[in-house]
């Protein structure tokens, strides 16, 4: 990633640095006592390690996304020392964890508004609202200061965040409209992380000997969030093993959801999906068709035409695909999209679903499917070359293939179809059985898309 000086075209950051130089002002004002050290040098432990209690996202398309205790600790901090303190010690621990992680010196500072400007607001908003002094807290009639500074801590760093995504060109295509997906999980947990640190303060305030007990608190938080991770790892781990035998079932079906899986997301990425979309596309289209662990290898290799009771078998595939994405906890509109992943755009396929009853994303599905099927060798045929295989996708567009992601995949593979469509339909001319017609036209090899499940399997 190419990192270029952000801070000096978006107008928090140069807030964000009013804010701090005020702070140390407000500071040197006040004189630097040795108290005030003290509780200056505790502000920036606590605020670093609240960074560094960071876990990271196991996600594939996560685009780098972590969970941290900074937020509770920052409010800790806000409430024990006061904002200015807060402010200059949260300023200090940030650059010396990013100087530590060999950040370049625009990251460090482009880091300073989201971890900076929230602990003011609700430093600010604390005081508006009627909050006790510094260390000074009074429950419950400090009820809804409290609740108000941990509300206005999460506006302005989830603000910051989705405004960062939107204007910063250096961040992944679309990751905006996935902090906006976000925004209302992230404003409830940043609430609750931030009310966490709030019962802290609350708590060493009344009983300062009770300060030890934050370490283990801390820690126990900590744990839970990287063992759901870790669990979360594992269980993705044992998704992807799964799929991966079932493509070893079969020499000629070996890595064919690795390929699927490929093409689909480099569709989904010429259509501009999100990346919370891109990680449901990686999951439904590499585990699309775990649901032939149900099928006889007899069925699946078989050189010749099925007859019908060994199709009705195989076109139940995609049905126990849904159902086991289902055990799993993935949600009913992924399991819908590997059930409708051998539908047709013209309502031809296995369930006879419309286009409009059919996610965007089995037509994603659809298409990286059926070209690695007609490029892969299979037992009642030889692969077909890619230029010809391209060419069977532009035409089924608007028949077999969704135009969007038909029209994508065929762009992502260097297929032009404006400048190759004369030919195309000269091909069709010359050929009697299509009457002319795009689209219409039966290949020149044993394959029926769409009509024999093995050729779009």
């Amino acid at each position: 990633m190419t990192h270029r000086p952000r801070f000096l075209r978006v107008p928090y950051h140069a807030v964000s640095i009013a804010v701090i130089l005020t702070a140390v002002a407000q500071l040197a004002h006040d004189g630097l006592a040795v108290r005030t050290l003290i509780l200056l040098g505790g502000a920036v432990v606590l605020i670093y390690a609240g960074l560094g209690l960071r876990v990271q996202d196991v996600r594939r398309n996560s685009g780098g996304a972590s969970q941290s205790m900074h937020a509770a600790v920052s409010i800790l901090v806000l409430y024990l020392v006061g904002p200015w303190l807060a402010v200059v010690g949260g300023t200090i621990a940030s650059v010396v964890y990013d100087l530590h992680r060999h950040r370049s010196w625009t990251r460090l500072v482009g880091n300073l508004p989201t971890r900076i400007a929230p602990i003011a607001v609700a430093g600010w908003v604390w005081s508006l609202a009627g909050g006790g002094a510094v260390a000074h807290m009074v429950l419950p009639d400090d009820y809804l200061p409290l609740l108000l500074s941990a509300i206005a801590f999460a506006l302005v760093n989830e603000g910051i965040f989705l405004f960062d995504s939107m204007s910063a060109a250096d961040l992944a295509r679309a990751r905006w409209r996935d902090e906006v997906d976000r925004l209302p999980t992230n404003l409830f947990m940043t609430v609750l992380e931030s009310l966490v640190g709030a019962g802290v303060a609350a708590l060493c305030i009344d009983n300062p000997w009770a300060a030890p007990v934050v370490v283990p608190l801390a820690a126990s938080m900590y744990v839970a969030l990287e063992r759901g991770n870790r669990i979360q790892e594992v269980t993705d781990s044992a998704l992807d093993t799964f799929a991966t035998i079932v493509d070893e079932r079969d020499r000629y079906t070996f890595e064919h959801s690795d390929r699927v899986c490929d093409y689909a997301m480099r569709i989904g990425r010429r259509l501009a999906f999100t990346e919370r979309q891109l990680e449901a596309l990686y999951w439904t289209s590499r585990l699309h068709d775990l649901g032939k662990v149900a099928v006889d290898n007899a069925i699946l290799n078989k050189p010749g035409s099925l007859d019908s009771a060994e199709f009705e078998i195989m076109r139940a595939h995609p049905e126990v695909s849904a159902r086991i994405l289902a055990s799993f906890s993935f949600d009913a509109y992924d399991a819908d999209v590997v059930r409708c992943h051998h539908e047709r755009y013209d309502g031809r396929g296995y369930l006879g679903r419309s286009a409009d009853d059919v996610p965007l994303e089995a037509f994603v599905i659809a298409v990286a499917d059926a070209f690695d099927a007609m490029t892969s060798d299979r037992p009642y045929r030889e692969a077909l070359p890619h230029d010809v295989a391209l060419e069977e996708i532009a035409l089924g567009v608007g028949s077999q293939f969704h135009p969007e992601p038909a029209h994508a995949f065929l762009a992502e593979m260097g297929f032009d179809l404006e400048t190759q469509l004369d030919s195309l339909h000269a091909s069709l001319d010359d050929d009697p059985a299509t009457g002319g017609r795009l689209g219409s036209r039966r290949p020149r090899t044993r394959i029926e898309l769409g009509d024999d499940f093995r050729d779009v399997a």
